[in-house]
């Protein structure tokens, strides 16, 4: 604590992308610090970074780890987690975001987990959750069971089969893990995998990954899921204009959907990328519009990600 409250300026930086804050008390008042994945640490309020000497950063790092691992759930994939969450077994579904947390048990499914939860009161926090409306809407989520924490992906709509009487919840809802697939189609759904990654606290792992089609899947998987983080994460600057707009307008758009699959090609070696792309628009209180958006990307490094540098669309309504 010493160190830290005599910890120096060093030159100013933009504001950094992560999911990590520590709270530091300092002569003066306490200051939030951004913590980057290299356990660099960001002055939020006066925007600098701090320089630390290196046994304290790395001493540092090692409380974040700790922190993180009780945070975040296991990323394991579909074929080991259905052999965790069994048949019939019963577990804690804990919401990420809002840490709310109810039971459910698994009743059914062979590509993802069809659950249903087991009591009136669990029904009662689900619904919580979702603000008091069932919905579509993936959300991230972690499923604890024999004491292990699972990265996950829930929707919240009742449908299908049913099984348990008296828990106010007519069907069953569905949890996805890495890799776990829909049942009709056996495709895998990118909205609930990106869910998993987020759980799994491993958001910047799944966008090194990404090719730039999986980064612009990530931008409408950010606003069917009105998901301001996913969105800000898969720009390259964090001030950008239609970054802003689109954060601002998230909550407004109802559904937006690909008219067609991605005809992916192969873009190694290259670090610019532009695609447009037509998507049907769902917007609250007017028609659905089919609308074009261009997206430009850029690679600043070899094993850097794919990430928006600008996004212009045009709108032609439905008759």
């Amino acid at each position: 604590m010493k160190q830290l409250r005599n910890l120096k300026a060093g030159t100013p930086l933009r504001r950094i992308p992560t999911d990590t804050y520590i709270w530091l008390q300092r002569p003066g008042g306490d200051v939030l610090y951004a913590v980057d994945e290299q356990g660099d640490w960001y002055d939020t309020s006066r925007k600098e970074t701090l320089l630390l000497k290196p046994a304290l950063k790395e001493q540092m790092k090692d409380y974040i780890h700790a922190a993180r691992t009780a945070h975040y759930g296991r990323l394991v994939p579909w074929k080991d987690a259905k052999r965790t969450v069994y048949m019939k077994s019963v577990v804690q579904v804990v919401d990420l975001e809002t840490g709310l947390r109810f039971r459910a048990q698994r009743r059914a499914g062979s590509s993802h987990a069809d659950m249903q939860p087991l009591t009136k009161a669990d029904t009662g926090v689900m619904k919580r959750i979702y603000s008091g409306e069932w919905s579509w809407r993936r959300r991230a989520i972690l499923v604890q069971i024999d004491g292990i924490s699972l990265a996950a992906s829930m929707h919240g709509m009742p449908h299908g089969g049913d099984g348990i009487p008296d828990n106010a919840f007519s069907g069953h809802f569905c949890i996805h893990f890495l890799g776990s697939s829909t049942h009709r189609s056996a495709n895998v759904d990118p909205d609930h995998q990106w869910m998993v990654y987020k759980a799994a606290g491993r958001l910047d792992e799944a966008f090194k990954q990404a090719s730039p089609y999986g980064v612009i899947d990530s931008f409408f998987v950010a606003l069917n899921q009105q998901d301001p983080e996913l969105l800000r994460r898969s720009f390259a600057d964090r001030e950008n204009p239609a970054l802003h707009y689109f954060i601002q307008t998230i909550g407004q758009i109802k559904s937006i959907r690909k008219i067609s699959d991605f005809n992916e090609k192969d873009v190694s070696g290259q670090t610019r990328f532009e695609l447009p792309v037509e998507v049907t628009v769902h917007a609250a209180g007017k028609r659905p519009e089919k609308q074009t958006f261009t997206f430009v990307l850029n690679k600043a490094s070899g094993d850097a990600p794919w990430q928006i540098v600008s996004v212009t669309y045009t709108a032609t309504s439905f008759s």
